[in-house]
């Protein structure tokens, strides 16, 4: 079921983790709809057990892809329900936080990774299987490029040594797998129907489908997929990895990235940023390390399948099929994206430090059109000055108080791209870039503060001969006999025409002193940078096309195929 912030038109926010250095990529080097590997669950997320349940088509075939990421078919299944687990003892899920799933958890549904190995070998799937179907609990295994019968799965050596002598398998050898092992077996059931293992590099692949004939969809934990399936394992659990076509994996994250009821233009403007970005990630070799080119989740781009695709987010993709953002002839590295820019986008040098002539901050007047209809589109938050001190510290920053915040600078475009922190004994520390946001877990950098200097109405002193300060902490001064002291608002005095002595005020009415607490008013969800995807929204709706949308927040881009 699509998550219920979609039906409230609350798109996700792209989080760029890092801006990555790729080679040149021009249009001879680019392709339309190559093949791409999504990692699904991995690293601390990799599951013990995957089920697949077919959706559109029947079966499955078992196999590898290949270094060209051509399908090596294996063998087959004609079941509907089957699931990959790992070489390791698993049991099948009856309790209700698992239900359904192979974990490690004990159950009366228990699948040993000990077996008995016939030492006939097999030239194909066919044979091994015939051989197979002779003993219960009998399956095909391919081990290293080689077919072999293997009966039972057992807990340990012991069992399966135990169970040679009670069937009379007498030239039969205890065996368990590799590291890299895997065993499919008939979901909710001990049944194992294949098994594969390879101490060469190769990983079991699952492509849904006896044939190629229908376009398949499966479902996998709830969500329903197109493409094949990749299973990797180095001793744990399993990397589940979805390897399909560009265009096809478009479609699941234009669904998830903007709401597939959205104007189809809007959805155009998100399937180019989209599939320039995957491509992008594709040449960048971000994940290759783990398995996979691109992520599933918003440190790469969010995605769950294509159960929520309607006609228009079909529509989308299709009519911008291999369509990618290029700038002076290659194609653009950062086709980045977030929710709402609050008002205006921010040119990437001030937010990540490297400059990209098509990522130019400006004024977007297009969101406060529809502002009524974004979630918290205006927000504010309220930090203590006891608690700026304190999450000062838990960061390394030891202070004596913060008794000051401010945006001590600010873009063309009226984003914060500096922000200043100051204790009581005037020591300083300054965050930069999408730090203003990150920092303080604040939703955009489209924001002012209010409290101490950080109020923009705020006054200033007069320094003679040198301007202004918009406030005495951090300044010094120094007495007839030398010695330096510490300047803050609201604890220096000054003596008047009329010899009386009253405290130094700004040129603000009410004078300045140090608050209690800052109060910091913003717009916007995200980085601010590139598309405002609320924008295109707006943009669509007043009449403009998917060109039109993307000309306006990446400068000087071209929108075409290779």
């Amino acid at each position: 079921m699509k998550r219920l912030k979609w039906l409230q038109f609350a798109a996700f926010v792209l989080a760029v983790a890092c801006m990555l250095p790729l080679p040149h990529a021009s249009a001879a080097t680019v392709t339309v709809d190559p093949t791409i590997r999504v990692g699904l669950f991995f690293g601390s997320s990799a599951l013990p057990g995957a089920n697949l349940l077919n959706d559109v088509g029947s079966g499955y075939r078992f196999g590898y892809f290949d270094e060209s990421l051509e399908f090596v078919t294996l063998g087959n299944t004609s079941e509907t329900a089957i699931s990959m687990v790992k070489t390791q003892n698993v049991w099948y899920g009856k309790i209700d936080n698992w239900s359904g799933y192979y974990d490690t958890i004990t159950s009366d549904i228990a699948v040993g990774c000990w077996h008995l190995q016939l030492p006939q070998t097999y030239s194909d799937f066919a044979q091994a299987s015939a051989a197979a179907a002779q003993y219960a609990g009998g399956f095909p295994a391919w081990v290293d490029g080689v077919y072999y019968v293997r009966v039972g799965n057992y807990l340990d050596a012991t069992a399966a040594q135990a169970a040679q002598v009670t069937l009379g398998l007498t030239d039969a050898t205890a065996v368990t797998a590799s590291g890299a092992g895997v065993s499919v077996v008939k979901t909710g059931t001990s049944t194992i129907l294949f098994q594969f293992d390879s101490t060469s590099g190769q990983y079991l692949a699952v492509k849904p489908g006896l044939d190629d004939s229908v376009k398949t969809e499966t479902y996998f934990r709830g969500y329903s997929y197109f493409g094949a399936f990749q299973y990797r394992r180095s001793g744990g659990n399993l990397t589940v990895v979805n390897v399909l076509p560009l265009e096809d994996y478009i479609q699941g994250v234009v669904i998830q990235e903007m709401s597939p009821t959205w104007p189809l233009e809007a959805l155009k403007a998100q399937a180019v940023c989209a599939r320039t970005y995957a491509y992008r990630n594709l040449l960048a070799s971000k994940h290759t390390g783990q398995g996979f080119d691109i992520c599933n989740t918003v440190d790469c781009q969010a995605y769950s399948g294509i159960a929520t695709m309607s006609e228009t987010s079909q529509q989308a993709v299709d009519e911008t099929r291999g369509q990618y953002l290029w700038y002076n002839g290659s194609l653009a590295t950062e086709a980045v994206y977030s929710s709402h820019n609050g008002g205006a986008s921010e040119s990437a040098v001030n937010v990540w430090g490297q400059e990209y002539p098509y990522l130019i901050g400006k004024t977007d007047p297009y969101e406060a059109t529809v502002a009524d209809k974004i979630s918290n589109y205006n927000w504010s938050v309220t930090y203590t000055a006891q608690e700026l001190t304190d999450l000062l510290n838990s960061k390394g920053y030891i202070n004596s108080g913060i008794v000051d915040f401010r945006v001590s600078k600010t873009s063309p475009t009226g984003n914060a791209i500096e922000i200043t922190f100051t204790d009581s004994s005037g020591k300083s520390w300054s965050k930069t870039g999408d730090a203003c946001r990150t920092f303080l877990g604040l939703r955009s950098i489209h924001y002012t503060v209010s409290g101490g200097s950080g109020n923009s109405s705020g006054g200033s002193y007069s320094v003679d001969g040198t301007g202004t300060l918009s406030t005495l902490n951090g300044a010094w001064a120094i007495d007839g006999a030398g010695s330096t002291s510490t300047l803050s608002d609201g604890q220096v005095y000054v003596i008047t025409g009329d010899g009386n002595t009253v405290p130094l005020t700004s040129s603000a009415s009410g004078g300045s002193s140090s608050p209690d607490s800052f109060t910091i008013t913003g717009s916007g969800w995200g980085h601010n940078v590139g598309m405002s995807q609320w924008g295109a929204y707006s943009m669509a709706q007043q009449g403009y096309t998917y060109q039109d949308i993307l000309s306006f927040y990446y400068t000087g881009i071209e929108v075409r195929q290779p």
